[in-house]
This record gives C-alpha cells, sequence and structure tokens, in this order.
C-alpha cells in the first residue's frame, strides 16, 4: 500500500499548500493519476532537482558529470531490463536523499 504525499513531504491535510491541492484532487497518493502522468511528473520533479544542482555547482560541474553518465545511461537502457528501472530509480532516490 501507498503511502500519502504527506509521509514524505512536510504537506499537512488541508494546509493550502500547493501539494495539497494536487492530493485533494488526484488522491493523496495520486491515486487518480495513470502511470504516464506520474512518470512525467517525475521526469518534472527531477529536472527541477537537477537544474537547482547545477545552479549551485556550476555548469562545468555538469559537463563532466554527463560524460560520466552517458555512457552508463547507455548501458542501462541496453543491458537492463526495463523491470529493474523503477527500483533502480528508488534506489538512487534514497541514496540522494541521504547524500550529504
Amino acid at each position: 500500500m501507498s503511502k500519502p504525499i504527506g509521509y514524505f513531504t512536510n504537506t499537512m491535510p488541508n494546509d493550502g499548500s500547493y501539494l495539497d491541492e494536487l492530493q485533494q484532487q488526484y488522491g493523496s497518493t495520486f491515486e487518480h493519476l495513470g502511470k504516464i502522468e506520474k512518470l512525467l511528473l517525475l521526469h518534472g520533479v527531477v529536472q527541477n532537482l537537477l537544474n537547482a544542482e547545477v545552479n549551485v555547482q556550476g555548469r562545468n560541474a555538469a559537463v563532466n558529470a554527463l560524460s560520466t553518465v552517458s555512457p552508463i545511461a547507455q548501458g542501462l537502457h541496453k543491458r537492463v531490463h526495463i523491470g529493474e528501472h523503477l527500483g533502480l530509480a528508488e534506489a538512487l532516490i534514497n541514496q540522494l536523499k541521504y547524500q550529504r
């Protein structure tokens, strides 16, 4: 069973935040959204996080990181079964959440 968005964020029921509005419209676990919609939201969230990190570390750090990650991403696409990708995303999110 999925946990509500408020479990992972500072959102509280009826706190007037945008996340609370989204929960009221799409359910506390976004159960009224389909898989493609959730993947698109995740893509947008990750893009926001990446942009913020590039703003902090600078464009050169992003270029260097891209040269490291590009062959890894290609290998994942070619050599890792699609059924493993969501678990990998979860692992990366967990690592990022606790990385200093």
